[in-house]
């Protein structure tokens, strides 16, 4: 006996069992793609980024190609930069440093200066610089000629361009030499006792000082040291004066000095001989007296000198024949009724001497 086919529950008894093992498979492969997707984002991959979904989005997005998020923030310091005065082909030299203040890299892509005699150094480009890194470079002002000049330093970058503001003024090559006194007393010297007295030349220019010869001029007067020496801007030297009478009677004579300098200057030299007789009546009539000087010791210093004048202010002349090792001093050689003004002055290892120090007069009672 043959039955009807009954499609209807047959059909519909396999199309739901169909439906079951499609759904089951679509729900495994959004597992799938799931899992895939978070096994991507866990390995870096470029170009994609979540994002929240929105409806009929994916929750995905891509960047481009490239990958590169937005540009980092770069500042630089300083903004400005004064060089001052500069002589004429010598450099004076300032740091500029760029910061990567964001949050990712940035690139410099070109530096460019502009104005005369403003230039960089140190910073090769292209050059990434990372975020919360810095990067220094050297821009320096080299004046060809004299007078003012203002430029401006352009860092590039993938995003902005940052600029320095630059000024500064050339000036001319001007040595000076500069003697710390302008006239040199030798006072009573013995005849055949050379007495000796220093004169500090000083650099008070901007540029090098090329001494070529100190000489002396005047009967009895001799000069050594200072000749074929460079002096940088405030850099001193020391000069021996030597008077050394063959005969009683008044001397003058004069310091002379040959340079580069932009000023000339010279130091005038006096003394007088007198014989050993004459001599040892003016010590006897001043033994009786001496003159004590103390003062505050020094550090880093290898002695002292100490000077003599008989004007307040100066001149004043060299009282010891060397160096003194200790802050005291005493001069025996004063005469009654006498008033004298004395500074000291310290050395140190390299034999550079300080200025004077403050002056203390003493009267000799008669």
């Amino acid at each position: 006996m043959q039955h009807p086919l009954t499609r209807g529950r047959l059909g519909s008894s396999s199309t739901s069992g169909f439906a079951r093992r499609v759904a089951a498979a679509s729900l495994q492969g959004l597992a799938v793609s799931a899992a895939l997707f978070a096994l991507l984002a866990s390995a870096g991959c470029v170009g994609l980024t979540t994002k929240p979904l929105a409806p009929g989005g994916t929750g995905t997005s891509s960047t481009g190609s490239t990958g590169e998020s937005s540009p980092g923030s770069i500042s630089a310091t300083p903004s400005t930069i004064a060089f001052g005065n500069v002589v004429v082909g010598t450099t004076n030299s300032a740091t500029i440093t760029l910061s990567n203040t964001g949050d990712a890299s940035d690139t410099i892509t070109k530096v460019v200066s502009s104005g005369s005699g403003f230039i960089y150094t140190g910073l090769p480009t292209p050059i990434a610089i990372g975020a919360g890194l810095k990067t220094s470079f050297t821009v320096s002002f080299q004046p060809s000629k004299a007078g003012s000049a203002t430029g401006t330093m352009s860092v590039e970058t993938s995003a902005a361009t940052y600029k320095v503001s630059l000024t500064g003024t050339g000036v001319s090559s001007a040595p000076q030499v500069s003697p710390n006194t302008a006239s040199l007393s030798f006072g009573s010297v013995t005849v055949g006792t050379p007495s000796s007295h220093t004169v500090i030349l000083t650099n008070t220019g901007n540029a090098d000082l090329k001494i070529s010869s100190v000489t002396a001029s005047g009967t009895g007067f001799t000069a050594s040291g200072g000749s074929g020496v460079t002096l940088t801007p405030n850099q001193q030297t020391t000069v021996t004066v030597t008077f050394a009478p063959k005969a009683a009677g008044a001397a003058t004579g004069g310091l002379a000095i040959a340079s580069n300098a932009t000023n000339s200057a010279s130091v005038q030299l006096t003394g007088a001989g007198v014989t050993a007789s004459s001599s040892s009546s003016s010590s006897s009539s001043s033994a009786k007296s001496s003159v004590s000087l103390n003062w505050d010791a020094s550090s880093s210093v290898i002695g002292y000198n100490v000077y003599r004048g008989t004007i307040s202010g100066g001149p004043y002349a060299k009282l010891n024949s060397s160096i003194d090792g200790g802050p005291s001093y005493t001069d025996s050689n004063v005469s009654s009724g006498g008033t004298y003004y004395y500074v000291v002055t310290s050395v140190d290892s390299s034999n550079s001497e300080s200025a004077y120090s403050n002056q203390v007069s003493v009267t000799i009672p008669q």
